[in-house]
């Protein structure tokens, strides 16, 4: 097999991508190096990945159609999560396993590791099933929101970047107490509700008093919590 030297130029490793600068497209671009001469005449296809992307036998890039040059922008819209970026290059322009058998020539960029690695971090507040006037229980109650699709894995857990907050303020502001709701990675359990995959916390909520509140989450930055992307306030009932 011969070895294609390719890279990614964007994203840039470590990139943060918040609210909805996710919802637009984001453009991911590659280069070719110097190929070596048996190549020569040899028509190469890249593909773009994700480890968020939810893939389904046959179906594992984010472009479905391979591209012939990775150095015109692809627009893609990324999932929420802290996630690998990998650029792959082949002499096959499918991504069945008949193809992924066929392969000569070949190379990737990106990843999680080594020197190519590209790891990006996507922040977005998005609630899930809370609508206005819902009624909350103190003693326990259930949030959730769209998250990682490998919340759950150790090795999602090594590079993620991403906090969950809910705050709590009272409506009408008459003094009651406002509070924050930050559950510790292992309290939100990863899910798939109305086919998004989601993250969920189940159990008591902070120290409240009762009556309306307005709830925001809040999807944060853990090495910079000035990066966040804020969701809708809802407004809520809160009851013993």
């Amino acid at each position: 097999m011969t070895a294609v030297p390719i890279t990614i130029i964007r994203p840039a490793d470590g990139a943060t991508i918040v609210g909805v600068e996710a919802v637009k497209a984001v453009e991911l671009t590659g280069r070719l190096g110097t190929l070596p001469p048996e190549l020569a005449g040899v028509a190469l296809f890249s593909r773009w990945y994700s480890s968020e992307f939810q893939a389904t036998e046959g179906h594992y890039s984010l472009n479905e159609n391979a591209v012939s040059d990775p150095g015109v922008p692809l627009s893609v819209t990324l999932t929420v999560g802290s996630q690998a970026i990998t650029l792959g290059v082949s002499d096959q322009a499918g991504q069945d396993t008949a193809a992924q058998n066929g392969t000569r020539h070949g190379g990737v960029a990106g990843g999680m590791e080594g020197p190519k690695r590209c790891t990006v971090h996507v922040f977005r507040a998005v609630p899930r099933r809370l609508v206005a006037g819902a009624t909350l229980s103190k003693a326990g109650s259930t949030l959730e929101a769209d998250g990682p699709l490998h919340w759950p894995e150790k090795k999602y857990q090594a590079v993620n970047r991403l906090r969950y907050r809910w705050r709590f303020e009272p409506t009408p502001a008459d003094g009651r107490r406002s509070a924050d709701l930050v559950p510790a990675p292992g309290a939100l359990m990863a899910a798939v509700a109305d086919g998004r995959s989601i993250v969920r916390y189940a159990g008591p909520l902070p120290d409240l008093d009762l009556g309306g509140y307005a709830i925001r989450l809040s999807v944060e930055d853990l090495e910079n919590p000035a990066v966040r992307d804020l969701g809708p306030a809802v407004p809520v009932v809160i009851v013993a």
